[in-house]
């Protein structure tokens, strides 16, 4: 599943607004310090907790004891799962497709000058990483 573990079941709207709480409180956090990540911040410690479980039983996130609390650290990388979003995007929006995807984003987004310029340097550098390789040899 582009870069992620097998077996991970898909998360929620809510879950993942827990998962980005557990990258952004940072590895093996407790509750509390999630909690204190969540955008909206009016969430009940048994709701947080039952979120946390449910991530943890559907294999994002892997939770440890210590003393007397548990600490939770996110199973895959922030990035994984961001490329994992994108791509499950890119297919079923555009079907696969990257240059209409781009259209898309540029004629919407409101990009600024800087934005764009930023973006073709990313595009240019990976345009000559690909030309680096022959894959005829």
């Amino acid at each position: 599943m582009y870069g992620l573990p097998d077996g991970l079941k898909p998360l929620s709207a809510a879950e993942e607004q827990v998962l980005l709480a557990v990258w952004a409180a940072g590895p093996r956090a407790a509750r509390r310090e999630i909690g204190e990540k969540l955008p909206e911040k009016h969430w009940a410690d048994a709701t947080l907790l039952n979120f946390l479980y449910r991530l943890e039983a559907k294999g994002w996130v892997r939770c440890e004891k210590e003393g007397n609390r548990n600490l939770y650290t996110p199973a895959v990388t922030q990035r994984a799962y961001r490329v994992y979003c994108m791509r499950e995007r890119l297919d079923t929006l555009f079907g696969g497709d990257l240059a209409a995807a781009v259209r898309a984003l540029v004629s919407e987004s409101g990009c600024t000058q800087s934005q764009l310029e930023q973006s073709v340097r990313v595009l240019e550098e990976k345009y000559a990483e690909a030309d680096e390789y022959d894959f005829y040899d």
